[in-house]
């Protein structure tokens, strides 16, 4: 049985209607901790090294030499500012993969098994633990290699880190439905499902642009309030349609 996308959102907004509350507080949680939502700010690097090491305007009369006198205090200043934010940002780096990889990935496939089980009944805030509570240890195994492989094809070109995204893209659900799946059963079952239908999801998830900008110019409130369940009780029922495609029986 082939799924349209219209049918598939549309499932996906009556998903969200009848437990829109919780849906929301669902994807909330979901997007904080896996980088959906964000925060950008921009720095000043020569005004930030003025004040870090209190260099001042004095330098531009300081004389013939003045000019030389900056440039000198400038490179000795970043050679500080480095070696004392290298180790800063290495520490965040991994302190940021170390979060993905022990919470936000555990919390997604939580996120997959609440939207599922949202779709025959009413899902509940206590499916988002469902990775931490059955098979933690071979959950976070596998969904870190899903991202593993995703940033390693990504290292070759944008392109084939995108196609992989979309080939792997139901690990997530197959670890919801059943968190004993080996990492090379999952990613090979998300590749058999994939097959033929990357193009059809990247249409779908292209068809929510409008949704995406509507979120944008609201400050980010139209994705909390909507968009972000919307897409991700699609996301479910795309996971679903599939199944029913294959045949794969119900395990949620």
């Amino acid at each position: 049985m082939n799924w349209t996308r219209a049918q598939v959102k549309a499932n996906a907004r009556l998903m969200v209607k009848k437990n829109w509350i919780m849906c929301i507080l669902v994807s909330l949680v979901v997007g904080l901790t896996t980088g959906r939502m964000n925060w950008e700010y921009q720095v000043d690097l020569e005004s930030g090294f003025d004040t870090v090491f209190g260099w001042g305007e004095y330098y531009y009369y300081a004389g013939d030499g003045a000019l030389l006198v900056r440039l000198w205090n400038l490179l000795l200043g970043a050679g500080w500012y480095l070696l004392r934010t290298i180790p800063l940002l290495l520490a965040g780096a991994f302190f940021a993969v170390a979060l993905a990889v022990l919470l936000g990935n555990v919390l997604e496939v939580g996120a997959a098994r609440f939207y599922l089980h949202n779709i025959h009944s009413r899902g509940e805030l206590g499916d988002l633990l469902f990775g931490f509570r059955y098979q933690y240890g071979n959950v976070v195994a596998v969904m870190f290699r899903r991202m593993l492989y995703i940033f390693l094809w990504s290292l070759l070109f944008v392109i084939p880190g995108i196609v992989k995204a979309y080939e792997y893209r139901m690990v997530p659900y197959l670890l919801a439905d059943n968190p004993e799946l080996t990492a090379h059963e999952a990613l090979e079952r998300s590749r058999e499902m994939m097959r033929g239908e990357k193009w059809n999801a990247w249409v779908l998830d292209l068809s929510f642009f409008l949704w995406d900008i509507l979120s944008a110019v609201t400050m980010g409130i139209a994705g909390l309030v909507w968009v972000g369940p919307y897409e991700d009780a699609a996301g479910a029922e795309l996971y679903t349609a599939l199944k029913a495609k294959d045949g794969m029986g119900w395990q949620v």
